[in-house]
């Protein structure tokens, strides 16, 4: 018989920041492993490493994170459409100006955007946001399991390391329990919805104007 026990390490954003753009932080963190963080309004919350991103010629070495579990449910539009796709959206300003200050100041200063491109009503979108709704892709990635394949997601997009099973994708919302949770990916077969992970782990997709919860990603 075997008994686990979980290993911790102290790091400041600052030295893990500059661990992963040395290309040595593999070595303290991986997927699934978890950092707790206290929100600037008490909310304690805990945030999990997703994935290494590979250096490329415009950027060093990278590491995502994603929410473990829910925020609050917002809409992503006030109106029924996905007109404009997620950069027009309510659902990202709500994200970047309502969210994105409540996070630790050394974990704002260390941020680094994360470049995102959508496809939507024929164009492709390209801008880059610190804080973003996860993709259909980067939860389902663009097999079978997907609802449309990734169709409105950009090439650079893939399946987070930490997505790859239902059971990985269940999220908690506090009070409320297990939580169908918001995707930031338009329905590429519908003017009035995005997609949405169900509260079991599957694919499924939301109405604009209806309030779902959401769980926010970075990047180092």
């Amino acid at each position: 018989m075997k008994i686990r026990h979980t290993i911790e390490n102290e790091s400041t954003w600052e030295k893990l920041k500059a661990d992963v753009v040395a290309g040595t932080a593999g070595a303290l963190i991986q997927p699934f492993n978890e950092i707790d963080l206290t929100l600037e309004n008490g909310e304690a919350i805990t945030v999990v490493a997703a994935a290494h991103l590979p250096a490329a010629e415009d950027k060093p070495a990278g590491l995502r994170f994603v929410f473990k579990d829910c925020l609050e449910p917002h809409p992503m539009n006030k109106t029924w459409t996905n007109r404009g796709g997620y950069r027009a959206s309510e659902g990202r300003r709500h994200l970047l100006e309502d969210v994105l200050p409540l996070l630790p100041v050394d974990l704002r200063a260390v941020i680094r955007p994360r470049k995102i491109t959508e496809i939507t009503e024929g164009k492709t979108l390209v801008y880059e946001d610190p804080l973003w709704l996860p993709s259909e892709t980067d939860v389902f990635g663009r097999g079978h399991e997907s609802l449309q394949n990734g169709v409105a997601d950009g090439p650079d997009d893939f399946q987070l390391p930490i997505f790859l099973t239902e059971r990985d994708r269940v999220k908690q919302r506090e009070g409320f329990g297990t939580t169908p949770w918001a995707l930031r990916s338009v329905h590429a077969g519908r003017t009035g919805n995005f997609c949405l992970v169900y509260s079991y782990g599957g694919p499924s997709y939301y109405t604009a104007s209806d309030s779902w919860a959401v769980a926010p990603g970075f990047d180092l």
